[in-house]
């Protein structure tokens, strides 16, 4: 059991890589042999990590290009992150507005 833990987690960690690598390249994308060449991972393993991040929704296939990104899911992330960071500086906007 642990031995299947750790495989599992070394995987996740590899497809973080690849995440971590597409994150600068939203315009874009990369093909498959640019993502092999930055991580250093097998070719196999960009395909099977890809697919992975497709099926959860955090990349894409660019259409004309087939070169892969990460997905808009981070940019609506991102804006949904913003709105929260800014109703909290709303909130104590207003706890300091009462207080001073």
């Amino acid at each position: 059991m642990a031995a299947e833990q750790k495989s599992t987690g070394q995987s996740a960690g590899k497809v973080l890589d690849v995440l971590n690598v597409l994150m600068g390249h939203f315009a874009h994308g990369l093909t498959p042999t640019d993502l092999a060449k930055a991580t250093g991972l097998s070719p196999s393993n960009i395909t099977r990590y890809v697919a992975t991040l497709e099926a959860a929704g955090f990349a894409e296939r660019i259409p004309e290009t087939g070169r892969i990104r990460p997905s808009v899911r981070f940019a609506q992330q991102a804006v949904t992150s913003m709105r929260s960071l800014d109703a909290a500086r709303s909130r104590i906007d207003e706890g300091t507005t009462r207080l001073t």
